[in-house]
């Protein structure tokens, strides 16, 4: 009933898919008149399904067809059908001939060791005339033709470049993600991110001033991920039209310009961002049908085909004409106008995009042949190299139907599985059968194993000689060397004369104790690597935002006892509130609402212990965020130091407690260290055994500041809303001697820093 009401309405809408085609040739073969031929032959065919089954016989039963075939029905199920339907043998002689072949067997780690192992194989062999590889997945052709293609003058590729290797596909995808992902109007930032680093991005020609395009693109970036801080940095969820609110971003664009000789004027750079937003956003924003998406997808390539930077690639204007038959694909269906949710109608097209090819120019007769499997029937070689010889590619079977259930398909007696395996298997077998040299190679790792066709050739070898294991397998093999060379920078009298002037810090001693190439790195060179808000903005972040909130809040109490009651409660979180609006944007939104939820919970937990901790023990608070600076004699000079201490409170017994907030949750203290042996010295011993110098400097200081008072300091946690001190309960007493331990230590590292004859080596602890 389905079938009937299916085909009638195909007959009304005047359509002929290739289903309905095959059943009118069975129904209508028999009235055809074929006189005009004495005979048709039908060649090299192998498994023939209904219809053909039906046309065939119908012919060869007016004596009109003779039929040729390779191959014998005791070996080939599809060819014991067709005897059968045909009432003929089909025997290649009385027994059924073994294959003989030279062959040989090659395991590949991944696709570039495969590759590598085709060009050793392509140099022992001269009759490249006489030659094919055999490629089943055009994902790999690229791959191929940069390890091999220097090889030959000429060569012909049948199979064609799969489209969805190319980079007007990887902008579209792009284009999708980016839409998929939106929230409302807004974007996320870091798919953003990817659209405007695309090279076909870049390279917009917009008829503006040139090299505006770059500049914006990449001043967009340095905001985006906070290298330049405005409003925007930072965002994890972006409304496009904030970008030509962010005036200092526009200014950066100008004065960038003119540096560079050119002068740009706002509404310039408005258009050119607008321009952009149009095509690659707006243009594919609330898709509802396929017709909808046709237009944008037509507007996107007509706009592309305009842009010089798709001359720099021969296949774009292919690929370029394939997209835009896609396009009018889309417009002619018969769901045009049928509504969608966009989701689906991406995945129809990103479906009928992956498996379009565009096609090689070449010639079939001449230079060595590059073939996928199919373009092989009726063709013989002397050598045959097959690459990707694994399963999922040889049989290349596709296990899921879209549409109809499998269960359902063998049901209905159309089992396409195994026709499918048995076809890709006897077009496989035909042409190694026919080969002199047979070179399968395959991958072999967590994600590919070999194929079922070649386990078969395996076991038949191994049956024929009676043993197992008897087939050698070259496996691929490269020299590797692992290990690093230790960077050593000798010291120069430039850089002495730079250390005796420069202004240590706690955190500069520690990255030199770690690692002294880090310390050249960072503080002589004056390298750091560039951060990105993007990247992970719950850590460093957000400790840089609770430090500056802690200071502003708690800053009301220097001098004061601090009293957290409720009224300072309502004033502290009113703070947090702006500060987090023009750190993170607004609170409650749904990029920043997970992130916003957490802070608040830790940072209201922190309150509430605080409060009870300061009623019962603190006097007043001295410091917030306070820098100290003063000058040691270390190791025969007189060595500048800063520090920057959190806060610094006096207790209600008159000691004194340095507090330093720490926001992560892997920072840890020190112990307390009441001896090492001199002896030992080393700064490897040193940095395994003292770790930091922070705690014992900030309360050296503080003992100085404050004579004949208990000094301590101590980790804040935030996270856990931990107090770490520093010497715990009964070492108080023991300050003098404790920080003389440690001094000893930093004398020898300050020593070592200074002396010329020591050069900054690499730490490879450190980097491990």
């Amino acid at each position: 009933v389905i079938r009937e009401a299916y085909h009638q309405a195909l007959m009304k809408a005047k359509l002929c898919p290739r289903g309905f085609q095959y059943r009118q040739a069975a129904l209508k073969v028999g009235g055809c008149d074929f006189k005009a031929f004495d005979e048709i032959l039908f060649c090299n065919f192998f498994y023939l399904h209904r219809t053909e089954n039906i046309v065939l016989k119908n012919i060869y039963e007016r004596c009109q067809a003779v039929l040729f075939m390779q191959g014998d029905k005791r070996r080939w199920p599809a060819l014991l059908r067709i005897a059968n339907t045909f009432g003929q043998p089909v025997t290649e002689g009385p027994e059924v001939k073994p294959t003989n072949f030279n062959l040989k067997i090659y395991e590949a780690f991944d696709g570039h060791a495969q590759a590598g192992m085709v060009s050793s194989i392509l140099d022992g062999i001269s009759d490249y005339e006489s030659t094919v590889i055999v490629v089943p997945d055009g994902d790999f052709l690229a791959v191929l033709l940069t390890a091999v293609g220097h090889k030959f003058e000429s060569f012909n590729i049948s199979m064609g470049y799969p489209l969805k290797r190319s980079a007007l596909y990887s902008l579209l995808t792009h284009i999708l993600s980016l839409q998929l992902k939106r929230k409302g109007g807004l974007y996320y930032t870091k798919d953003y991110l990817k659209l405007l680093q695309h090279p076909l991005i870049k390279g917009l020609d917009l008829k503006t001033v040139p090299g505006l395009v770059r500049v914006w693109t990449a001043k967009v970036e340095e905001v985006l991920k906070g290298e330049v801080l405005t409003e925007l940095s930072g965002r994890i969820f972006l409304d496009p039209q904030d970008i030509f609110k962010d005036e200092k971003l526009t200014n950066l664009v100008v004065q960038t310009m003119q540096a560079m000789g050119q002068t740009v004027r706002f509404e310039e750079i408005e258009r050119t961002a607008g321009l952009i937003h149009k095509i690659f956003l707006h243009d594919f924003e609330d898709m509802k049908t396929a017709s909808r998406l046709a237009d944008a997808l037509e507007g996107f390539i007509s706009f592309m085909q305009e842009q010089k930077t798709m001359e720099q690639y021969p296949f774009n204007a292919q690929i370029a004409l394939r997209l835009q038959e896609v396009s009018e694909e889309l417009k002619a269906c018969a769901f045009a106008y049928e509504i969608f949710e966009p989701v689906d109608l991406f995945k129809v097209l990103e479906e009928r995009l992956s498996s379009e090819m565009v096609a090689f120019r070449g010639s079939p007769l001449r230079g060595l042949q590059i073939l996928g499997l199919f373009e092989t029937r009726s063709l013989n070689f002397k050598n045959v190299i097959i690459v990707d010889v694994n399963e999922g590619f040889l049989p290349g079977l596709n296990i899921y139907e879209p549409l109809i259930p499998r269960e359902v398909m063998i049901k209905l007696n159309l089992d396409r599985l195994e026709l499918e395996e048995e076809i890709q298997r006897y077009w496989f077998m035909r042409l190694i059968s026919a080969a002199q040299n047979v070179h399968l190679l395959y991958q072999q790792n967590n994600d590919r194993t070999r194929s079922r066709f070649l386990e078969e050739l395996i076991w038949e070898k191994e049956e024929r000689q009676g043993n197992i294991g008897v087939v050698d397998i070259t496996r691929a093999g490269f020299e590797v060397s692992v290990e690093k060379p230790l960077r050593v920078i000798p010291k120069t009298p430039e850089m002495i004369r730079f250390l005796k002037g420069f202004r240590f810090s706690a955190s500069s001693i520690n990255t030199y104790l770690q690692n002294p190439y880090a310390f050249y790195c960072r503080y002589v060179l004056g390298l750091q690597l560039t951060e990105d808000l993007l990247e992970d903005p719950e850590s460093k972040h957000i400790g840089v935002f609770v430090h500056a909130l802690l200071q502003e809040t708690f800053g009301v109490f220097i001098g004061k006892k601090p009293v957290l009651d409720e009224g300072f409660r309502k004033y502290f979180f009113k703070i947090y509130e702006s500060r987090f609006a023009q750190s993170f944007g607004l609170a409650g939104r749904r990029d920043t609402f997970l992130m916003e939820t957490v802070i608040r919970a830790r940072l209201e937990h922190f309150f509430d212990k605080e409060a009870k901790r300061c009623e019962r023990d603190v006097g007043q608070i001295l410091y917030i965020e306070r820098r100290f600076e003063e000058t040691l004699h270390l190791a025969g000079q007189q060595v500048s130091i800063s520090y920057r201490m959190d806060r610094v409170d006096e207790m209600l017994d008159g000691s004194i407690l340095l507090l330093d907030y720490k926001t992560g949750g892997h920072e840890g203290l020190s112990r307390t260290i009441d001896s090492l042996n001199p002896s030992k010295f080393s700064r490897e011993y040193i940095r395994d055994h003292v770790k930091s110098f922070q705690m014992p400097l900030y309360v050296n200081y503080l003992s100085q500041q404050f004579p004949g008072r208990s000094v301590n300091g101590a980790l804040y946690h935030l996270r856990t809303i931990n107090i770490e001190r520093f010497m715990k309960e009964g070492k108080a007493q023991d300050i003098h001697e404790i920080l003389g331990v440690y001094w000893n230590a930093l004398e020898f590292i300050m020593a070592e820093i200074y002396n010329p004859e020591i050069p900054f080596i690499e730490d490879l602890m450190e980097i491990k």
